[in-house]
């Protein structure tokens, strides 16, 4: 038999170890297949203030751009979202990231309210789209949408 390809090496680095901070009130949702997810606990039929971390390997030929567009052609994508605020700048994990918020149609006659921030992560012969969003619904803004920019500004790398 020849060598062995091993997972994590340097050929094939491990995902990055990601921590947010759970404020009271907050449930982790281990069960939903990502690597981060928290949800607000809330009364039975009111929508569930939630945060989600997704990390997302590509190729070596991938872009930083290329990560920027399609984060815009998912939020076009979103009924009637209109943005509140892009800082294109804005820092996350130690590197460059992207900044959106904005609200949109929950298609019930109410809104969402979406803050999303994303940076790319160069990973050796590879790179990861680390992305934290966080939604709630446009009458929870008061109560939730502190909390869950304090959960994304608490993301870090371990």
């Amino acid at each position: 038999m020849g060598d062995v390809l091993t997972f994590p090496s340097d050929a094939f680095p491990a995902y990055p170890s990601l921590q947010v901070a759970q404020p009271q009130g907050w449930v982790g949702l281990a069960g939903v297949g990502l690597p981060l997810a928290l949800a607000q606990e809330v009364p039975a039929g009111q929508f569930r203030p939630n945060v989600l971390v997704t990390v997302t390997r590509f190729g070596a030929d991938f872009t930083v751009a290329a990560a920027r567009k399609d984060v815009a052609k998912r939020l076009k994508a979103l009924p009637r979202f209109t943005e509140t605020l892009r800082e294109d700048a804005a820092e996350m994990l130690g590197v460059s990231g992207l900044r959106v918020e904005g609200y949109f149609s929950d298609g019930k006659g109410g809104t969402l309210v979406q803050a999303l921030r994303m940076c790319v992560l160069p990973a050796g012969p590879v790179f990861d789209v680390v992305q934290i969003t966080g939604t709630c619904a446009g009458t929870q803004v008061d109560s939730a949408f502190a909390q869950i920019r304090e959960i994304q500004d608490s993301l870090i790398l371990i």
